[in-house]
Parts: C-alpha cells; structure tokens; sequence
C-alpha cells in the first residue's frame, strides 16, 4: 500500500483588464499558464470585481527542502606575509586629508601670514686664522 500523496492547494489572484470582465492582464495571463505548465491544475474559478480567483491543486510533487543539509565552516585562512605594502601611512588623501597631517595654506592669498623664517646662518670666525699657505714655485727649465 502506497503512503498518502502530498496535495498543494493555491488560491491565486488574477487581475482583469476591465473590471467585471474575464479577459486577463498580460501578467495574470502569464502566470496562470506557467502555472499549469508546471503540474497545477485549475479546480475553481470565482469572479469578482477587479480580478478572477483561482483555486489550483496540484499531487505528488516533491516537497520543498525543510531541512538545510550541513556545510562545514571554512578553514581560516593563513596570514599573508612580506608586512606592510603601500606608500606612507596617512591613510587616504593628500596633506590635510582624512587621516593626514593638515596642510599648509598657499602664499599669497590675502589672510595668511607670511610662514616663519629662520635667521641666515652666519659662518663661524677663528680668533687664530692661520696665514694662507705659499704657492709652491714653479721650476723653469
């Protein structure tokens, strides 16, 4: 003795084009024939106002997947080696971008000061300056 079959039963709706008519949108249209192209069989037809419902059955199909079977989790993956690789470490952007140090403004435009200058470097004077050396003579032949 075979055990029971499985019975799915739809109600869909189908949308008219004209209300009170039972000409079918192009959509409804579709879908009520994929429907029965895939098993189901229409048993009902009721007529409303805007749209048909449609009770549909369908035997002995395969029942959906109710239980997901088991996948193993990855293995971590290995650390890359060869350290940092990338310019400096700023981050994004150029001076006074995000992550950056801030920027200094252009010369010239009204507003800025003048940046800082640094005194010229004077040389250092000997108190004992050594008189410069002769030049060695040059022998005449």
């Amino acid at each position: 003795m075979a055990g029971p079959e499985r019975l799915e039963v739809r109600h869909e709706r189908l949308y008219v084009r004209v209300p009170g008519t039972d000409k079918l949108r192009k959509t409804a249209s579709g879908r009520l024939r994929s429907l029965l192209t895939d098993g189901w069989r229409e048993i009902q037809r009721t007529q409303e106002t805007d749209y048909i419902q449609v009770r549909l059955e369908r035997t002995g199909h395969k029942p959906p997947m109710r239980r997901l079977p088991y996948i193993p989790p990855q293995q971590p993956r290995q650390r890359r080696e060869g350290g940092f690789r990338g310019g400096d470490r700023r981050g994004p952007g150029g001076p006074g971008g995000p992550g950056g140090p801030g920027g200094r403004p252009p010369q010239g435009q009204p507003g800025t000061a003048p940046p800082a200058s640094t005194p010229p470097a004077t040389p250092p004077t000997p108190a004992t300056a050594a008189p410069p050396a002769p030049a060695a003579p040059a022998t005449g032949s």
